[in-house]
């Protein structure tokens, strides 16, 4: 064996090690999460949040519990709540809230829930959310729907409550990693998330909550950032960064994941347009894309031709015909008037076989396919 191949070998073995002798990290529902980082209640996120839902015909529930009272106790706080959604083109929407065990508890305040298409969870105090809901039938009914294929969002403190662990969740102290509120909705078990981290410089806080639970898989999501988890990928979209703590430092550059030694305080960050799978533990490399089947109402929303709306670089014209022949689906890319064949990975993003190349698929406001973003890894053209 030659010293090169003996060196990959010991490094692969690390790595293995490193990833499955912790526990698993895994959703533990169906169904999608946007789950932001703060300051994304804004027409950017809530459009992505409309195609998520289906449409803005869709009905919606916001859960603005993690809030102070002195800013959703009057009828006018609620209209204020709800005009975002509405300017965006909402007309079916709900307040779900309560501080009360029995309230949480009750079928009239449930019945709203379990009628929701998507549920919008607000900013504030993550611990005021656990404190009202965990235990109660309002936590079961969010894991309900979610199982029925449905989405839940939450930004800032709305965020942090969907993992089973709760970071700052101190109800005196928000700046204590683990508080008097430990446990989250569990929608994602073994998993913490934090956020506005790198405009709050919170990068190292995290490692606070490592030294105590070095098992879990933790996350930072920035502000104007996001990701979208579905079937245990997640992809970054928004205008910052997603930092990663999975005991692994992986280099683009040097397309190498490195293993890390017990109480090594070191993370990476994954930009727009990358993704993630929480249960391996790694980001999603070109080698890691699994096929996925899919069916004819895919197939059919999915013909026709796209236009890329943003991030275009240099005057570049983007836009692709997709067409469906012989059981086969194939991308015709307008910048080298080239033809691809391509394969259905996760939550409308479709890949080329053996390629950097990947396609990833939005829906507008009114459940429509109507553009994509073309991403490459290593320096291609991203969002």
């Amino acid at each position: 064996m030659k010293f090169t191949h003996l060196v990959l070998l010991v490094i692969t073995t690390l790595v293995s090690i490193s990833l499955f002798s912790q526990k698993n990290s895994v959703m533990t529902t169906k169904g999608t999460m946007l789950i932001m980082g703060g300051d994304c209640t804004n027409d950017f996120f809530i459009s992505v949040f409309a195609g998520l839902v289906g449409s803005i015909e869709s009905n919606i529930v916001i859960i603005p519990t993690a809030m102070e009272d002195k800013y959703i106790d009057s009828e006018r706080d609620m209209d204020f709540l709800k005009k975002p959604f509405k300017d965006i083109g909402f007309k079916n929407i709900n307040v779900v809230h309560t501080r009360e065990f029995d309230v949480a508890n009750s079928d009239s305040l449930n019945r709203i829930l379990l009628s929701a298409d998507g549920v919008w969870i607000t900013g504030g105090r993550q611990w005021r959310l656990a404190k009202a809901y965990n235990g109660t039938k309002i936590q079961r009914s969010l894991k309900s729907l979610l199982n029925q294929g449905k989405v839940v969002a939450g930004t800032s403190a709305g965020a942090s409550i969907m993992g089973d662990i709760l970071v700052r969740g101190d109800s005196k102290d928000s700046t204590k990693m683990l508080g008097d509120y430990q446990t989250g909705f569990g929608f994602i078990s073994n998993f913490a998330i934090d956020q506005h981290h790198i405009a709050r410089n919170r990068q190292f806080d995290m490692f606070e909550l490592k030294n105590k639970r070095p098992d879990i898989l933790g996350i930072g999501i920035d502000q104007n950032t996001a990701i979208i988890l579905n079937e245990n990928k997640f992809r970054v979209i928004g205008k910052s960064y997603v930092t990663i703590y999975d005991a692994t430092r992986w280099s683009e550059e040097r397309d190498t994941i490195y293993p890390l030694e017990k109480n090594n305080k070191q993370f990476y960050t994954l930009s727009r347009g990358y993704e993630y799978d929480i249960t391996k533990r790694k980001f999603i490399s070109k080698k890691d894309r699994e096929i996925a089947s899919y069916d004819e109402e895919m197939i059919k929303n999915i013909t026709g031709t796209y236009q890329q709306t943003e991030g275009l670089k240099y005057g570049q014209d983007l836009k692709i015909i997709v067409t469906f022949e012989k059981n086969d689906l194939y991308f015709e890319q307008s910048w080298n008037n080239a033809k691809y064949k391509v394969e259905y990975h996760y939550l409308t993003t479709f890949f080329r076989p053996n390629s950097i190349s990947a396609y990833h698929f939005t829906k507008n406001k009114n459940g429509l396919i109507n553009a994509f973003t073309f991403f490459q890894f290593q320096h291609g053209l991203t969002e």
